[in-house]
């Protein structure tokens, strides 16, 4: 059963928002405390709570986040598995190599698509890449480029069709290009 939640008041009005840690202890003598004062904290994503050791009589503010569900990523073929930023950063580090293209505007990048992914509970590799494009094209073109072709099916930012007949792949491939010198 999980411990007692603690309400705060706050000049009169009661705070709705319940602590649903269990038992925090005093940092300094190690006993339980109480919570004196809640408030949401001004980010907007947390709640500050005021404590105080009923031992030691120290006060102290303690921080509750929520921690974020990861988001689920359905694949073209149906399957889901959890969102990899990590496989992210790892795409567009590829298609950014040797553009001016930072690390940290790649981080960025990543944890802009993390967060809509995370509020979405889902998203599709089909909306991550276009998330992605939509990103790179604002910073370099040569790296939208890049990455536009490891999709398996770029839509036409070259070509300006949308048929895979006129895709770059394709046109690699089409008997009338000139070949490859190995």
């Amino acid at each position: 059963m999980p411990g007692p939640l603690h309400l705060a008041f706050t000049r009169g009005e009661e705070n709705a928002t319940a602590s649903r840690i269990q038992g925090v202890i005093c940092p300094s003598c190690r006993q339980p405390t109480r919570v004196l004062e809640s408030r949401r904290a001004p980010d907007g994503d947390s709640v500050r709570r005021r404590r105080e050791c009923s031992d030691c009589g120290r006060r102290f503010t303690t921080f509750e986040r929520r921690e974020p569900e990861p988001a689920d990523v359905i694949k073209r073929d149906g399957e889901r598995q959890r969102f990899d930023r990590t496989k992210l950063r790892l795409a567009l580090l590829a298609a950014a190599h040797k553009r001016p293209i930072t690390a940290m505007d790649v981080e960025a990048i990543v944890d802009r698509i993390e967060v809509i992914a995370s509020d979405a509970d889902e998203l599709s590799t089909e909306r991550i890449g276009e998330l992605c494009l939509a990103e790179l094209e604002t910073l370099d073109h040569g790296a939208y480029l890049q990455f536009l072709g490891t999709l398996p099916a770029p839509s036409s930012a070259i070509s300006g069709d949308r048929g895979p007949e006129r895709s770059v792949r394709v046109a690699r491939e089409d008997s009338q290009s000139p070949r490859k010198l190995s």
